[in-house]
């Protein structure tokens, strides 16, 4: 896996990865699951690409394919624009149970 450099204003460092997983949606108490790809990952969150509707601040679940029982809660901090080289993306944070 290759790690991109630290940008100022960034804790920790990127390492790059296609690493297929879910993410769990709940609204309105109904769960959604919806494929997506992991395009990297920190120590503290990760960068998807799929096709979901997100807003930022809401709170959603990473299932790794490769660890099915261990969901990861996160909250998303940024969605890629439309028609921006992020379209599609969004960055999520990781945050304690």
């Amino acid at each position: 896996m290759h790690g991109f450099p630290i940008p100022d204003g960034r804790r920790f460092k990127r390492i790059a990865t296609k690493t297929r997983a879910r993410l769990v949606i709940n609204t309105r108490g109904n769960e959604t699951m919806l494929p997506c790809l992991i395009v990297d990952r920190s120590q503290d969150g990760f960068r998807l690409r799929g096709s979901f509707r997100l807003t930022r601040g809401q709170l959603v679940e990473i299932i790794l394919d490769d660890k099915p029982l261990q969901p990861v809660r996160c909250k998303v901090i940024w969605i890629g624009e439309a028609g921006s080289q992020q379209a599609g993306e969004a960055g999520l944070q990781t945050v304690g149970k």
